[in-house]
């Protein structure tokens, strides 16, 4: 595994299987299953695949559409971010297998809809944060970790669920905000987000 678009593979393979996900789930939900856990293994392989080249300790960019910074999106892979990845891929998997296991009527992932579609793009969210190169693009990964997040923690319904889901969607809002607040007094402060 080598080449530099290897990096955004983490963040766009979620994307594409979260998309496709959302077609498949209601229609077809054996078949959901099935490529949902074929894309957190591949993620997972991928992740892999990104440790072993950044065991040598060095930092690799990739730019997205090669728009250098502020303009563009930049990745940074970096043993860090790489063991992030790998971390998050064996608990995604672990995660994706549990939710399909059981009887077709005990199983976690048929307990309310789109939660496959809503996992794979958390994954991507959190992908993007562990390589995101900036602060704002931290700031939006995150936020799209969140809003996946939302619609999980509501996966199942119940009362109980949406007494916790107002609560965690009013602290995570008000975390988001100062969050933002503070990115843009960095950026008043330095002029640059990028976290090199």
């Amino acid at each position: 595994m080598t080449g530099p678009h290897w990096i955004i593979v983490p963040v766009v393979l979620p994307l594409m299987a979260g998309a496709a996900l959302l077609l498949l789930e209601r229609s077809r939900a054996a078949l959901a299953a099935r490529l949902s856990l074929a894309a957190t293994a591949a993620h997972l392989l991928v992740s892999i695949g990104l440790a072993a080249q950044a065991a040598d300790g060095g930092v690799r960019a990739y730019l997205l559409g090669n728009w250098s910074a502020p303009f563009g999106i930049a990745l940074a892979l970096d043993r860090l971010s790489a063991l992030l990845l790998v971390l998050t891929g064996v608990i995604a998997l672990a995660t994706v297998a549990y939710a399909v296991a059981g009887a077709a009527k005990t199983r976690v992932d048929r307990l309310g809809p789109h939660f496959h579609a809503l996992f794979h793009f958390q994954l991507m969210g959190l992908s993007g944060a562990f390589l995101t190169a900036d602060l704002f693009n931290l700031f939006v990964f995150f936020e799209v970790l969140l809003i996946a997040s939302y619609g999980l923690l509501l996966h199942g319904g119940g009362a109980a669920r949406l007494k916790a889901s107002i609560h965690y969607v009013a602290f995570n809002l008000a975390g988001s905000s100062l969050f933002l607040i503070a990115v843009s007094l960095l950026y008043a402060l330095t002029g640059t987000l990028n976290m090199a």
